[in-house]
């Protein structure tokens, strides 16, 4: 028996198609037939298409990566919650990889108001967190895309499997964030004034 579908049942199957196969490997026609469904059928329930996939991919990732971002940092302040911070979203990139991986979206994605609002919503908890660590203004601003961006590239680069090294990539990456943490609070590194 074929079973009903709707648009989040279509969204939820994208989902697990792309977890299991890779970002990459999902496209309309293949998860048509993943569903055992003609393409043109898809379309019924997602007018959009790839990019309506993706999108709510993105979004999926976004809210996830902002929950286990909070989980991680409360009840915890300052270098801590940074920490927490970095590491709750390394995790969610090597348990999610493709839903970590439609994150990392162009400027077109904000176009879509759910993506704006999820993204909104990740960086409602990153700031949360710099508040209690960064200097309001600007070096609030450069920290928060400073660490943005570290992480999301440590990420790639390490999804990508470049990190053939003998130093552990947790290592690495725990060296990054220490650096991170002492920029942006400089009283968490011993022996320095803040």
């Amino acid at each position: 028996m074929r079973r009903r579908l709707n648009r989040q049942a279509v969204i939820e199957a994208a989902i697990a198609y792309a977890d299991e196969h890779g970002l990459d490997a999902l496209t309309v026609s293949a998860l048509a037939r993943h569903l055992g469904m003609a393409p043109p059928s898809l379309y019924a329930h997602v007018p959009g298409g790839l990019r309506e996939l993706r999108a709510a991919i993105c979004v999926r990732g976004l809210l996830d990566i902002a929950d286990r971002c909070r989980r991680a940092a409360t009840g915890r302040a300052g270098a801590d919650a940074l920490r927490a911070l970095a590491h709750a979203q390394r995790a969610y990139a090597r348990d999610h990889p493709a839903r970590y991986a439609a994150t990392a979206f162009g400027v077109d994605h904000y176009q879509d108001d759910d993506v704006r609002r999820a993204a909104d919503e990740a960086a409602a908890v990153a700031a949360d967190i710099l508040a209690t660590c960064a200097p309001d203004g600007p070096a609030r601003l450069h920290a928060a895309r400073g660490i943005r961006s570290a992480v999301q590239g440590f990420c790639a680069l390490e999804a990508a499997g470049v990190f053939a090294l003998a130093v552990p990539a947790d290592d690495s990456f725990a060296w990054l964030v220490d650096a991170l943490v002492a920029r942006i609070v400089p009283a968490a590194v011993p022996g320095r004034a803040g």
